[in-house]
C-alpha cells in the first residue's frame, strides 16, 4: 500500500502547533488552579465568619433572655422579645450558612427556632401586660442552655484555630485518597449535638407550641371505596388500593390518571395527573362545575375567595361558612380541567375540624371603629384564621382600600378586639 509521508516543513508545522497547544493548556491549567485556590480560601474565610457569628449570636441570645428575669414593665419586655427573636435569627442563620447539612445540628437549630418563635409569639401579649413569672421561668429556664451551646462551640472554635479540627469543604468526596484523614467541624458537631437536649417544649401560641399526638381514625376499607367511587363517578370494586398511609389514617385508591385519598372523615383529595392540553370552557363555567362537585359531596354554602387560572388548568379556593363566618382556616381548593370540565385536583383535608365560637364579644360597631386612618371601608364579615399553633381564630375582615386604590385587609380578632393579622393586596 502506498503510505503518503509528512514533508519536513508540515511535520515542523504540527510539531509547532502541538506544542503551543500544550503550552495554552499549561497557562490555562495554571490560572484555573489559582482561581479555584482563592475560591477555596474564600469560602474557608466565610466559613470561618460564619461559625463565629453563630457562636456571638448565641452568646447574645443567652444575655437577651436572661434580661426577662428584670424586665419590669410592658415597654421593656416587648424590647426583650425583639431581641431574643433578632438573635435567634442571627444565630439560625450563621448556622445555615456552614458548608455542611444542617441535618447534623438538627437539635441545635430546633432550640434556636424553639427561643425564636416563642419570643416572636409574646412579643404583642407582654407589650400590654408585661411578662408573666411562667414566662419569665420559660426564658430564665433557656439562657443557661443557650450559654452553655455558646460555651461549647467556643471551645470549638479554639480547636478550629488551632489546627485540630478542619472546616468541612464541598469537596469531602476526595478525603478517601488521602494519608491523614482530618477530623472535620461537623463531625465534632455531630458528637456534640447528640447529647444535645435542649429544653422542654413550652405551652404558648406559637409554631412549636407543645401539642398532644393525635393519632387518625382508622379507615374501613369498604366504606372508603364507596366514598372514592363516589368521587370517581365508577363503581366502588373499579379503583385499585394503591397505598395504606403508615398510621392507618388514611387510604389511597387510584383509577387510570387519578387517585383519590379517604380518610375515617371523608374524602381528602384527588388528583389527575393526565395532560390538558387545550381550554373549551371559560371560567364562569369552570366556576359552576367546581361548585355543583363540590355539592354532589355535601358543601352547599360556598364562598369563592381566590381564582387562578393556570394555563389550561383553573385554581379556585373556596370558603365554607360555619355559624355565620366564612372560614379561612380551613378552605376548599378545587382545581378544574379546561377541556372539558373535570376535576383535576382537590383538597378538602382539614375542613371538617371544628368551627369558629358561635359568640363573638367583640361587636361588629366595635369592630368598625379600630379603622385606621387613611383607609375606605368597603366591607364586613366574619372570618375564622389559623393561629400559628393551628387553632382557629375568630376575626371581623375589614375589606378597605386606601388612598392608590390598593387592598387591604385588616383582620380584628373577636375576642380581644386587638388587630390579628394585615394583608395587602
Amino acid at each position: 500500500m502506498f503510505k503518503r509521508r509528512l514533508s519536513r516543513r508540515a511535520a515542523v508545522r504540527l510539531i509547532s502547533y502541538g506544542c503551543a497547544a500544550l503550552v495554552a493548556l499549561s497557562l490555562f491549567s495554571a490560572v484555573s488552579a489559582a482561581h479555584l485556590g482563592a475560591y477555596r480560601r474564600q469560602t474557608r474565610a466565610d466559613a470561618g465568619r460564619a461559625f463565629e457569628e453563630s457562636v456571638e449570636a448565641l452568646s447574645d441570645l443567652s444575655r437577651s433572655m436572661e434580661k426577662s428575669l428584670y424586665a419590669a414593665d410592658g415597654g421593656m419586655s416587648a424590647k426583650v422579645c425583639a431581641e431574643v427573636y433578632a438573635d435567634a435569627l442571627r444565630a439560625g442563620t450563621a448556622l445555615a450558612a456552614l458548608p455542611f447539612s444542617t441535618v447534623e445540628m438538627e437539635e441545635l437549630k430546633r432550640f434556636v427556632s424553639l427561643a425564636g418563635d416563642y419570643a416572636y409569639t409574646l412579643c404583642r401579649e407582654a407589650a400590654e401586660e408585661g411578662f408573666s413569672e411562667e414566662q419569665r421561668e420559660t426564658f430564665a429556664g433557656m439562657a443557661p442552655v443557650a450559654a452553655e451551646l455558646a460555651e461549647s462551640l467556643r471551645g470549638i472554635r479554639s480547636d478550629l484555630s488551632d489546627g485540630v479540627l478542619t472546616m468541612d469543604s464541598r469537596e469531602r468526596q476526595i478525603a478517601n485518597v488521602l494519608d491523614e484523614v482530618p477530623v472535620y467541624l461537623s463531625e465534632r458537631l455531630v458528637s456534640y449535638a447528640g447529647d444535645f437536649q435542649g429544653v422542654e417544649t413550652p405551652v404558648y401560641h406559637g409554631q412549636y407550641t407543645a401539642r398532644e399526638g393525635t393519632r387518625r381514625e382508622a379507615v374501613d376499607e369498604a366504606a372508603a371505596r364507596q366514598q372514592a367511587a363516589a368521587v370517581l363517578g365508577c363503581e366502588p370494586e373499579e379503583p385499585a388500593l394503591a397505598a395504606s398511609y403508615a398510621d392507618g389514617g388514611a387510604l389511597l385508591f387510584t383509577l387510570g390518571s387519578r387517585s383519590v385519598s379517604v380518610s375515617a372523615a371523608g374524602v381528602e383529595s384527588l388528583r389527575d395527573s393526565r395532560l390538558v392540553s387545550e381550554s373549551r370552557l371559560d371560567e364562569g363555567a369552570a366556576r359552576a362545575a367546581a361548585e355543583e362537585a363540590l355539592r354532589a359531596l355535601g358543601y352547599g354554602d360556598l364562598k369563592l375567595e381566590e381564582l387562578d387560572r393556570r394555563g389550561n388548568l383553573l385554581d379556585l379556593r373556596f370558603s365554607a361558612a360555619e355559624n355565620g363566618a366564612a372560614g379561612l382556616d380551613r378552605t376548599i381548593g378545587v382545581t378544574v380541567a379546561l377541556d372539558d370540565g373535570s376535576l383535576a385536583g382537590l383538597s378538602l383535608e382539614g375542613t371538617r375540624d371544628e368551627g369558629a365560637q358561635s359568640e363573638w364579644p367583640v361587636s361588629e360597631e366595635e369592630a368598625r371603629s379600630l379603622l385606621p386612618a387613611g383607609l375606605e371601608l368597603q366591607n364586613l364579615r366574619r372570618v375564622t384564621l389559623a393561629g400559628a399553633d393551628g387553632r382557629s381564630i375568630a376575626c371581623y375582615e375589614l375589606l378597605c382600600l386606601n388612598a392608590e386604590g390598593k387592598q387591604v385587609r385588616l383582620y380584628v380578632n373577636a375576642e380581644s378586639g386587638r388587630q390579628e393579622e394585615i394583608r395587602i393586596g
